[in-house]
């Protein structure tokens, strides 16, 4: 659910502030008595729900009703994959959320044509090689963009660990079908440590494959850095990142907190306290 919040001198806490849902299954939004309306606010939303895009209308509504700008921070952009497809989901979406956001932060969005869709609001991007570095080890001897999409976040990432070699993979996802296949890496990872890295994580299949493509089993560890871990799939998730000693990420999306991988295995970044610390929100 979308979360909102107030800033005090002391941090931040949440806002005075109930959605209710009428038997005809509209939204409302009610104030409580300890509302401010002159106190800075915003609004988190982690995931792509159209309950909490409507939710994030109403609350947009309220804020810019006292004058204030509507500040939201949602690091994932919901249906940022879908900007080749007819109907185009990440214009759809870019459309709901500019005519909520007079203010947006987000987290290393999938493309260049998803981020254009974003016409609007003022955009603010969460840096990735700062993001990734906050949490990753800085052990590792080589990088690895498992396709040709995380070929400039991989080397971000790289850069920001240390200028550390990047390795690029390749594989073929059939439009229609959406399956995968075509699996090749040609950097050896024996006895090394190696680092994956991508935007999102959904069922896994994309890690498994350069798994084993690259014969990750030679390495002497593999780690997974993926900004939104959206960790689908249950158990076929847990065998697609079986060779992944650990898997760091954000809670970017609500499915990093509710996945199946164990704790000792998943690492996660607070967004909220990250942006709030380094002054970006």
């Amino acid at each position: 659910m979308i979360e909102t919040m107030v800033r005090t001198a002391d941090g931040i806490r949440a806002d005075d502030l109930d959605f209710l849902r009428f038997p005809g299954g509209e939204w409302h939004l009610r104030t409580g008595a300890a509302f401010d309306p002159s106190a800075a606010r915003f609004a988190v939303i982690r995931g792509g729900s159209a309950d909490d895009l409507l939710a994030l209308g109403l609350w947009a509504d309220l804020v810019r009703g006292h004058g204030a700008p509507a500040r939201v921070l949602m690091p994932y952009i919901p249906a940022a994959r879908g900007d080749r497809d007819r109907p185009c989901a990440a214009a759809v979406y870019a459309n709901v959320i500019t005519a909520f956001a007079d203010e947006l932060v987000y987290a290393d969005i999938h493309s260049p044509r998803a981020l254009a869709a974003l016409r609007g609001p003022r955009a603010t991007a969460i840096p990735l090689g700062q993001l990734a570095a906050a949490i990753l080890p800085r052990d590792y001897d080589l990088v690895i963009a498992p396709d040709a999409g995380a070929r400039d976040r991989a080397e971000t990432v790289a850069a920001a660990l240390g200028e550390i070699p990047v390795a690029h993979g390749r594989k073929h996802r059939d439009p229609g079908s959406g399956r995968l296949s075509g699996f090749e890496l040609s950097a050896p990872v024996a006895g090394r440590r190696v680092l994956v890295v991508d935007d999102i994580c959904d069922g896994g299949g994309t890690f498994a494959g350069i798994a084993a493509a690259g014969e990750f089993h030679t390495a002497e560890r593999v780690d997974l850095w993926v900004t939104h871990g959206v960790f689908s799939g249950g158990l076929r998730l847990l065998a697609n990142l079986a060779p992944y000693a650990h898997i760091y990420s954000t809670d970017s999306h609500p499915g990093a907190r509710a996945s199946a991988l164990p704790p000792n295995r998943l690492h996660l970044i607070d967004l909220v306290d990250h942006v709030l610390t380094r002054g970006i929100l």
